[in-house]
């Protein structure tokens, strides 16, 4: 048998489902007298009905609003969530320290020791000068000399924090645990299609622990370099490696004030492909500065802003002339309540080597001017 295209079988449906509307409006001289006496009884009942139900329902509401069990429900839930949001938001005298006020309030008077995809600020915050930073960011670099003259970099990163510990060890702090994921490429804008010439891939794995102004980050990741297929098009007699290593890295980060922060720690890579060899120990360490006391600070948005000045400085075996350093210079904005995200406009100027993949061990100085936004 034949079957019946999409349209025709809806047809068919429709004129099956058509049939008792059909036979009905045929009995009409039997049925119409019985149901139009019943259509306004049935709309009666129906609107008391209705009228009853939403009357007890508001009832209810009224009563558990006032019960203690209500409140005791908000009290929990204002601790579970890790602050209380008008409790954040109205005393704004303090708005130097309230980043870490946020991150540390978490579920402190909550009974449960920990809390499953925590709504508050990272407890270690990533290095706002670290070439590698996880945020979402978009820059121009001018002369670049491992790479080309003009260069735009692009960055996607985010924190995913899954379980969060409260009171932990005999100093009382808060350990996290999180999933993080970026993505790093740089493209040639002066060629006609704006090739792609290097992308780095990140995962981590963030174990963080914070307690007071001291903060503590143990991190195994892997990152893998792909370049640019119109690249090696373009470049036929480019020796192209398989740029891809495991590594794990320990930091330390002290708030020196609110405003002031030192930071530092070594890294060893644990595996690398055969193709690409680095010398295994390296080391990095910096200094932020947030100078919120010539910011500015607005109450009826909640939002603060400041001039910022950070430096990164890394080194590793393949520096062979120098250390390489990275110095930014420019303002931030940030929401006094929520995740504390930021967003930054600021200049650039690194002085070392390579942070593209392949490219690591390539010296190279830059000036670039960036937008980022994250921790």
């Amino acid at each position: 048998m034949r079957k019946l295209s999409y349209g025709s079988s809806r047809l068919f449906t429709a004129l099956l489902m058509s049939i008792p509307c059909i036979f009905a409006y045929s009995e009409d001289a039997y049925l119409s007298p019985t149901i139009n006496q019943d259509i306004p009884q049935w709309g009666a009942q129906i609107s008391n009905n209705v009228e009853n139900i939403n009357a007890d329902k508001t009832v209810a509401l009224s009563e558990y609003s006032s019960s203690s069990e209500a409140n005791e429900y908000d009290e929990s839930r204002a601790a579970y969530t890790g602050q209380n949001f008008g409790e954040c938001c109205e005393d704004p005298s303090d708005v130097r320290s309230r980043y870490h006020d946020n991150a540390l309030q978490t579920i402190e008077c909550c009974d449960k020791g920990g809390i499953w995809l925590p709504e508050d600020p990272p407890l270690f915050r990533p290095f706002m000068a670290d070439p590698r930073e996880i945020c979402y960011s978009v820059g121009w670099r001018f002369n670049d000399n491992a790479l080309t003259k003009n260069i735009i970099d692009v960055s996607f990163g985010d924190t995913l924090p899954i379980y969060r510990w409260c009171d932990m060890w005999p100093w009382h702090g808060q350990l996290q645990f999180e999933i993080e994921g970026a993505v790093w490429a740089v493209f040639d804008p002066c060629q006609e299609s704006a090739p792609l010439i290097n992308a780095d891939y990140y995962v981590g794995f963030p174990l963080t622990y914070a307690i007071d102004r001291w903060q503590f980050r143990l991190r195994p990741f892997h990152i893998s370099s792909h370049i640019g297929d119109e690249f090696l098009l373009n470049h036929p007699g480019f020796d192209r490696r398989n740029a891809s290593n495991e590594y794990v890295d320990f930091f330390v980060s002290f708030d020196l004030t609110p405003e002031i922060r030192f930071y530092g720690g070594i890294g060893y890579i644990v595996r690398e492909d055969e193709s690409f060899r680095v010398k295994p120990f390296y080391s990095a360490a910096g200094a932020e500065l947030r100078m919120m006391r010539l910011g500015f600070y607005s109450e009826k948005n909640l939002l603060i802003g400041f001039p910022i000045f950070g430096m990164h400085f890394r080194q590793n075996g393949e520096y062979k002339k120098h250390i390489d350093a990275t110095y930014i210079l420019g303002y931030q904005f940030s929401k006094l309540c929520g995740l504390s995200h930021n967003l930054r406009f600021f200049i650039e100027y690194h002085d070392g080597y390579s942070s593209e993949g392949q490219f690591c061990k390539d010296p190279t100085s830059y000036f670039a001017i960036r937008g980022s936004y994250g921790f």
